[in-house]
């Protein structure tokens, strides 16, 4: 009624996500509306609303992609209503070398023809993990990057500093097995140039000091460069997501940011869901039977973050929303607008919720195997790889627990002396050597099917938990003989 009155274009986004009843709706309206304008009149019934005027200038355009999940068909009676129109591939090299001299390049025209050659390369040689995307959602990342780079150092020639930004920002989502292959991509676009990473060593320092201190972890250099790396994402993209095989470290990963934040008197705060585990009406919100608004839980979340703005007047606030659990695109796809660059929360009671700076969206999923291309392109990844931070960590923590429950007995220094080095002996005798040597290395033993899946990490814990065990019940045997001896 609102475009047919005022003469306006309405373009209708993503429209096949509409069910078939509203489409049916909508194509009698649209029919109603082209028929007048063929018979050129001023004035016309709208359904059964009543009379209405007409400017000729009206227009409808609708934007669809087909064959998605979610994705309904358009009926015939409403594709003939509309004349279809294929969409090219966009020319990246225009776009990055135009977006390059934005960000105050003056060699774009050749740092863009290696840039898009780069991304090419990366599409057609690395591995075809679900999580990679090489489309201009990710050039355009980079390029803010590349000219974020280029503001803080000026004096650096340009090669290599857009150099470090194609190195640094892409490496955090690539796979172990595809790294060589990319740094070598690397090494031949942008021959004879060695450029360090820039990495926070502040950060760094006070990642390592908190999860040690704080959280009871025992910190690698490489757990600490997983958590420098989701800082910088979260300095470009307002959605990330962090992606790893169950017990990889995604959950310390960004816990310990968020306490290292906190340490640094930066305020943060978080709420967590699992989006699994309710429904997409009770995620963002849906109408009663007596047409009452009923918020949901994600809804909930953002508006006491908005409403909480006032709080905070430092810009060094951080307000994350984290959604724990596995991709699906009945829910995830209601967050296209938020996730891309409109940071809009639209409702179904046309509610709208603007992220503010301070906001983020974390997805903590061990795989984007039903996530659509539009979903994968519109957040930054952090894949942590299984062999990244490794189980070690896991033993050194356990060692380290175990010794000081040691100490709480009242025991002497030669006792808790020994009993550190027996505990140290079963520590290397059952994890390094059994572990380690037998499964990790022995390829027969590594192909044994369990009866539930399990990973490197849940056979170490289990092992964790059944020492713990074995210990109590050794401790009580041996305070039971130390009575019977003082007796």
């Amino acid at each position: 009624m609102g475009l047919s009155q005022s003469g306006a274009w309405g373009c209708f986004d993503e429209f096949n996500r509409i069910s078939i009843e509203v489409l049916s709706v909508v194509s009698s309206q649209v029919k109603c509306v082209l028929d007048a304008l063929k018979e050129k009149k001023t004035k016309f019934q709208f359904t059964e609303l009543g009379d209405i005027a007409l400017v000729d200038t009206v227009g409808f355009f609708i934007t669809m992609n087909p064959g998605y999940a979610g994705r309904t068909e358009l009926p015939e009676n409403l594709k003939a209503l509309f004349r279809s129109c294929a969409m090219v591939t966009p020319d990246l090299i225009l776009i990055c070398e135009n977006m390059l001299l934005s960000e105050g390049f003056s060699t774009a025209k050749n740092l863009s023809k290696k840039f898009v050659t780069l991304y090419m390369l990366s599409r057609e040689l690395l591995s075809k993990a679900r999580h990679y995307d090489w489309g201009l959602r990710a050039v355009k990342s980079v390029l803010r990057q590349a000219g974020k780079l280029k503001r803080q150092d000026p004096q650096i020639p340009e090669d290599p500093l857009l150099m470090r930004a194609l190195r640094d920002f892409n490496i955090p989502k690539i796979v172990t097995d595809d790294k060589p292959i990319f740094l070598r991509l690397i090494g031949d676009l942008f021959p004879k140039i060695e450029q360090e990473s820039k990495i926070d060593a502040e950060l760094k320092k006070l990642v390592m000091k908190t999860a040690k201190e704080d959280l009871g972890y025992s910190p690698e250099e490489a757990f600490a460069l997983k958590v420098v790396q989701l800082q910088e994402i979260l300095g470009v993209r307002h959605c990330v997501f962090i992606i790893g095989p169950p017990g990889c470290g995604k959950s310390a990963v960004w816990k310990t940011l968020v306490k290292a934040q906190i340490n640094n008197n930066e305020d943060t705060e978080f709420d967590t869901v699992n989006p699994k585990a309710v429904t997409s009406d009770e995620l963002f919100g849906s109408y009663t039977k007596t047409k009452e608004w009923k918020n949901g839980v994600l809804s909930m979340f953002m508006k006491n973050q908005v409403k909480n703005e006032d709080k905070y007047k430092s810009s060094q606030t951080y307000k994350w929303s984290v959604l724990d659990g596995d991709i699906d695109p009945e829910w995830i796809e209601s967050l296209n607008t938020v996730m891309d660059d409109n940071k809009v929360l639209t409702l179904v009671s046309n509610d709208r919720i603007a992220l503010t700076p301070q906001m983020r969206l974390v997805f903590e999923i061990s795989n984007l195997k039903n996530a659509t291309p539009a979903t994968v392109s519109r957040a930054g990844v952090l894949f942590i790889n299984e062999t990244d931070i490794g189980w070690q960590p896991e033993i050194n923590s356990w060692l380290q627990r175990t010794h000081d429950k040691i100490e709480d007995k009242g025991r002497s220094a030669i006792d808790i002396k020994l009993l550190r080095k027996d505990i140290g002996d079963i520590g290397y005798n059952v994890f390094y050597r059994c572990f380690q040597q037998y499964i990790e290395s022995n390829p027969d033993i590594s192909k044994i099917r369990h009866i539930a899946p399990m990973v490197d990490m849940a056979m170490i814990q289990s092992l964790c938990a059944i020492l713990d065990q074995l210990m109590i019940e050794w401790e009580s045997a041996l305070n039971e003989l130390t009575e019977d001896a003082q007796k």
